[in-house]
C-alpha cells in the first residue's frame, strides 16, 4: 500500500488537479489518500467529502503549516501501516506524469528500499525547464550549493540514471514505512514550514539511506513563487526574515544550522546564509 499525504490550505483548484492526475497513476487502487486540511476556508473539506470520498481527511485549524501536516498525516498512517508499505508526501499545486509513483517505487525496490526517492519537478507552463528538486552541498564551511538541474532543459538530461543529492525536495518524496521507526517522524517543532525536508534528507542519510533524485520520475508544479515586486519597507523586511511562510526565515535556518550542519561549519554556514538571503532580498526589489 502507498499512503499519499498531502497537506493542503485552500488552493482548492489545485487539489482537484493534484488528486485528479493520481488517479491516471497505475495502480490507483493500492493508494491510500490523505488529505490534510489545515484550516481551508474555501470549501475543500465539502468538496472532497462529495467528489472523493475515497480520500481520508485529516484536519488542523491553520497553525500546522507544511511541517505539522506532514507530521499528523506519517503519525496517522504509523497507527495502520504494514510492514512493505510506502509513503509519499506530495504538494497540492503539482501534478503527475503517468508513471510518476511507479517508477519512484521500482527504484526503491532496486536499493532494498534503503533510499529516499524524490521526484524531478518540471514547470507546468511549458513542461520542460526543471525546477529545483534536490540539492548537492559542496562546501559546509562557504555555504556552497549545487542545484542539480536547475533551469535546465529536460531534453539536455541524456542519462535519467537516479542522482544521489544531500538535501531533497519534499514536493513529491517516496519514503518506506520502516524509515520512520529508524530515523523518526519530520521534526514539525523546530521547520514547522520550511527547512523540514532539507533536515530529514541529511538524518536518514546518518542511518545508511541514499537520497535520490530521479529525473525517469517527473511531476509538474504550478506555482512558482513569482510574487509582485514590492517596494522596500521595514513589513517586507520582516516577512522577509521572519514569517514562518518565508524560505528566507533566519529562525529556520539557525535550527539547521545548529541540528544539521558540521560543527567547524556553523558559524560560517549560517553568516552566508543570511548574506544571502539579504543578496535576493535586495536583487528582487525595484
Amino acid at each position: 500500500m502507498i499512503h499519499i499525504i498531502i497537506p493542503v490550505h485552500n488552493r482548492l483548484n489545485f487539489t482537484k488537479d493534484c488528486l485528479n492526475s493520481l488517479k491516471q497513476q497505475k495502480n490507483y487502487s493500492q493508494f491510500n489518500l490523505i488529505v490534510v486540511d489545515d484550516g481551508s476556508s474555501d470549501g475543500t473539506r465539502d468538496f472532497l467529502k462529495k467528489n472523493f470520498p475515497e480520500v481520508k481527511l485529516l484536519r488542523g485549524n491553520g497553525s500546522l503549516y507544511w511541517g505539522g501536516s506532514i507530521n499528523l498525516g506519517i503519525k496517522f498512517v504509523l497507527k495502520m501501516c504494514k510492514d512493505q508499505d510506502w509513503v509519499l508526501i506530495v504538494n497540492n499545486d503539482i501534478e503527475f506524469d503517468f508513471n510518476t509513483i511507479s517508477v519512484l517505487i521500482d527504484i526503491s525496490k532496486k536499493k532494498d528500499r534503503k533510499v529516499l526517492t524524490s521526484a524531478l519537478t518540471l514547470n507546468a507552463r511549458d513542461k520542460q525547464t526543471i525546477i529545483k528538486s534536490g540539492t548537492i552541498v559542496e562546501s559546509w564551511l562557504l555555504n556552497k550549493t549545487n542545484h542539480i538541474f536547475k533551469g535546465l532543459n529536460i531534453s539536455q538530461i541524456n542519462n535519467k540514471n537516479p542522482v544521489q543529492v544531500d538535501l531533497l525536495t519534499g514536493r513529491c518524496l517516496l519514503h518506506p514505512i520502516e524509515i520512520f521507526k529508524i530515523v523518526g517522524n519530520y521534526d514539525s517543532k523546530n521547520f514547522l514550514h520550511y527547512g523540514g525536508d532539507d533536515e530529514f534528507s541529511m538524518r536518514v542519510k546518518k542511518y545508511g539511506f541514499q537520497t535520490l533524485v530521479c529525473p525517469n520520475s517527473i511531476v509538474f508544479l504550478k506555482t512558482l513563487n513569482q510574487e509582485n515586486k514590492k517596494k522596500i519597507s521595514l513589513q517586507s523586511l520582516f516577512f522577509t526574515f521572519f514569517n514562518i511562510k518565508s524560505s528566507s526565515n533566519i529562525i529556520s535556518k539557525l535550527y539547521f544550522t545548529i541540528k544539521v550542519v558540521p560543527f567547524y561549519a556553523k558559524l560560517s554556514f549560517f553568516i552566508i546564509g543570511i548574506l544571502k538571503s539579504f543578496y535576493v532580498f535586495f536583487k528582487n526589489k525595484p
